[in-house]
């Protein structure tokens, strides 16, 4: 644009210089000799119009040179500034997009880690319920076939017993018989003593027999229920130390769903924090480069016009 403004300078020199010569020209008629004379008149000086049309130019030039500067300058300012707009708004969004992308992976994680827990949790629960009511069945099933083997044992032993007794007895009824019908003067009274104490014998033999019975049924009652009462416990503490490891469970995940919050949050103020200094320096930067630029071509247009004025 500089050499435009200086072509046209020199042209609008030139044909100032060249009106000026015309006007200073003119032709005259002479009555007496009836041939046209030419009369030439010189003017002064021309080199101040020159000066002045010059300064003219250089003002045009100059005043040219501002407003493209200035344009210049809105065109770039404008430009860098939307850069700058689009490149925060790209930052922020892809910060924003990083960060809901990471919140959701850990909430599917959390969610996925507690359903995994309360899923085991649950089984291990049945898996407990289910070994005690075997372990509960198993026992009672014992407890009933040691109880029938007794029975049977008891009731065998005291049929044998009987039995004893009454094939004793007869053998002795019936030597008592043959004592009696070869002594019965001697022995009538020794056979009624002998079996009144038979029959004495016998009684407190069953009657300590029924007592035996009696004890033995009472301590497999009370074995029993002391059983139970501690299966009963068992459960209870069992339940109770997975209901404390549930509480403490969701404890745990309610401290690291505070932790991972306060972590996004302070890494959002301190990237929103990064950008803004990369914005100013960058701003810093284009700042220099084009006052090192409007200097570089103040001093390259004043040489220029040292050089033409020599």
């Amino acid at each position: 644009m500089s050499e435009d403004v200086k072509q046209v300078g020199t042209q609008f020199a030139k044909d100032y210089l060249t009106s000026v010569q015309n006007q200073a020209t003119g032709t005259t008629d002479d009555n007496t000799s009836g041939q046209g004379t030419t009369d030439i008149t010189k003017i002064n000086d021309p080199s101040m119009q020159s000066q002045i049309a010059l300064m003219d130019i250089q003002n045009t030039q100059q005043q040219l040179n501002l407003e493209t500067a200035a344009e210049l300058d809105r065109i770039q300012r404008e430009f860098y500034t939307t850069q700058d707009i689009r490149r925060g708004q790209a930052e922020g969004a892809q910060s924003r997009l990083g960060q809901m992308v990471g919140g959701e992976q850990q909430r599917l994680s959390a969610r996925v880690a507690g359903q995994e827990q309360r899923a085991g949790f649950a089984e291990q629960g049945a898996q407990s319920r289910a070994s005690a009511r075997v372990a509960g069945q198993e026992q009672r099933a014992g407890f009933a076939e040691q109880g029938a083997q007794q029975r049977a044992s008891a009731r065998i032993a005291g049929q044998e017993q009987r039995a004893g007794f009454a094939e004793q007895g007869s053998q002795t009824r019936a030597s008592a018989r043959v004592a009696g019908q070869e002594q019965r003067a001697g022995f009538a009274e020794q056979g009624t003593q002998q079996r009144a104490s038979a029959r004495v014998a016998g009684q407190e033999q069953r009657a300590g027999m029924a007592e035996s019975g009696t004890q033995t049924r009472a301590t497999r009652r009370v074995e029993g229920e002391e059983q139970r009462a501690g299966i009963r416990t068992t459960g209870a503490e069992q339940r109770a130390g997975i209901r404390t490891t549930g509480d403490e469970t969701r404890q745990t995940r309610r401290v690291e769903g505070d932790e991972t919050r306060q972590t996004i949050g302070k890494t959002g103020q301190e990237t929103r924090a990064t950008r803004v200094t990369e914005g100013e320096q960058v701003r810093e930067t284009d700042l220099q480069r084009e006052m090192f630029r409007r200097y570089k071509e103040a001093r390259d247009y004043g040489q220029a016009q040292r050089a033409y004025k020599a």
